[in-house]
């Protein structure tokens, strides 16, 4: 009798998520230090780390898979710069890089926002610990009415999903073209659009819990005893580093969703408004590659380098659909390719009709105006961008007490 062999095996989520990380934890020891040999050991390392959750798609729960996907996609990429500033400071002896474990908490370098960086020492020791009280109890209350909320939310979409066709959104808008036919339903759309503020609901909370957790790593260095008159040239501990760094990521940057929903144009709206964690990943891969390429044209290296920028980004969307709920489709390239060609057009009307670059001020008419054009641009692209997730992923509400009850009877006292 012929034997059959599962493949991949089947893991529990526990071992599943250690074996995951293992790559990650393997380049980290090999990147203690800038390298001059090993590279092909870490390329490969890097090429495990995004085969992993690949080839176990489907296999585990898709909420799970989700947080997996998004977390390959910035490993490799903080891999891949790390190795690309490597690279560069073996040509360029002058360039100096950190060690890849320093580089990869470094998610928002422009998210910092001190407001006068001659005077950085002055603001970070002005934080005292009633500030971090203050903050961790703000952080808390709004965490808490998010949360709240973003279960009413989750519960409504829960019970009330429609049907979906199997069909992309995209080909539905050609088909509409084409032949005239409803390429979705009122309540659908409104559902996509639900989708998406629970998304960014979402998002807030997670930067919220954030703060509230670093305030409270913060507030025992803070409550040391700090020597004012220490030299700026003297090191620094990693104690005292650490603690600077809290104080920035908690009170001098920018929260991790801003307010999309202003968003006045497509720059705006990806380069400030929605979350930043992937920003200069895409910079760093995508777009200063491609743009150096084209020194001879900036304007094509500029344009094509906005270009790879959306493009990389849809095609990590896409691998985090197919690893979260097998997903084959290239919905999320569509997407953001059609924002990427938006945001080209979009500038060359500003810039060429107008005469206004992207760092022009606009008055608070023209910001209005703006909005008013771009939004409903931005809504409408709204279900290519959720339909594949909410298709997927099956909501968990905690309002769902009869539900989640049964489901923790069966998984504690049936399964035994």
């Amino acid at each position: 009798m012929s034997q059959t062999y599962d493949f991949p095996p089947k893991l529990s989520p526990p071992v599943y998520i250690t074996i995951f990380h293992a790559p990650i934890f393997a380049f980290i020891s090999l990147s203690l230090k800038p390298i001059a040999s090993k590279r092909n050991v870490l390329c490969i390392i890097i090429f495990v780390q995004a085969l992993i959750p690949f080839i176990y798609h489907g296999r585990h729960e898709p909420l799970m898979h989700l947080n997996i996907a998004v977390l390959t996609i910035l490993y490799t990429s903080k891999m891949m710069i790390w190795m690309k500033k490597n690279y560069q400071s073996s040509i360029d002896s002058k360039i100096k890089i950190p060690s890849f474990t320093a580089s990869l908490f470094n998610l928002r370098p422009n998210a910092v926002t001190i407001p006068d960086e001659s005077k950085y020492q002055r603001y970070i020791d002005s934080i005292k610990v009633t500030d971090i009280n203050q903050v961790i109890i703000n952080h808390t209350i709004k965490a808490i009415i998010k949360y709240v909320i973003l279960d009413l939310i989750v519960e409504y979409l829960r019970i009330n999903k429609p049907e979906f066709s199997e069909r992309s959104y995209g080909l539905r808008v050609l088909d509409y073209l084409r032949t005239g036919r409803l390429f979705i339903e009122t309540y659908t759309f409104f559902y996509c659009i639900l989708f998406i503020i629970l998304v960014i609901i979402a998002v807030s909370i997670s930067w919220n819990i954030t703060c509230i957790i670093f305030g409270i790593i913060l507030k025992p260095l803070l409550s040391d005893n700090v020597d004012k008159n220490r030299k700026r040239e003297e090191s620094k501990s990693f104690k005292t580093k650490l603690k600077e760094w809290l104080i920035i990521s908690i009170f001098y940057t920018k929260p991790l969703m801003d307010k999309p929903y202003f968003s006045t144009g497509p720059r705006d709206l990806w380069s400030n408004q929605w979350h930043q964690i992937f920003y200069q990943i895409f910079i760093e891969i995508g777009y200063l590659p491609v743009r150096n390429y084209f020194k001879h044209d900036i304007t094509l290296g500029r344009i094509l380098g906005t270009c790879s920028v959306f493009l990389l980004s849809g095609l990590c969307h896409d691998y985090v659909a197919i690893v979260t709920f097998s997903h084959f489709s290239l919905d999320y390239t569509s997407f953001f390719l059609f924002h990427g060609l938006l945001l080209i057009l979009w500038e060359a009307v500003e810039v060429k009709i107008l005469g206004r670059g992207k760092d022009f001020k606009d008055s608070m008419g023209i910001k209005v105006f703006k909005m008013a054009l771009f939004l409903p641009i931005a809504i409408f692209t709204v279900p290519l961008f959720a339909e594949p997730y909410v298709k997927g992923l099956n909501f968990y509400s905690n309002l769902n007490i009869y539900t989640n009850l049964t489901i923790w009877i069966n998984k504690n006292f049936y399964a035994i």
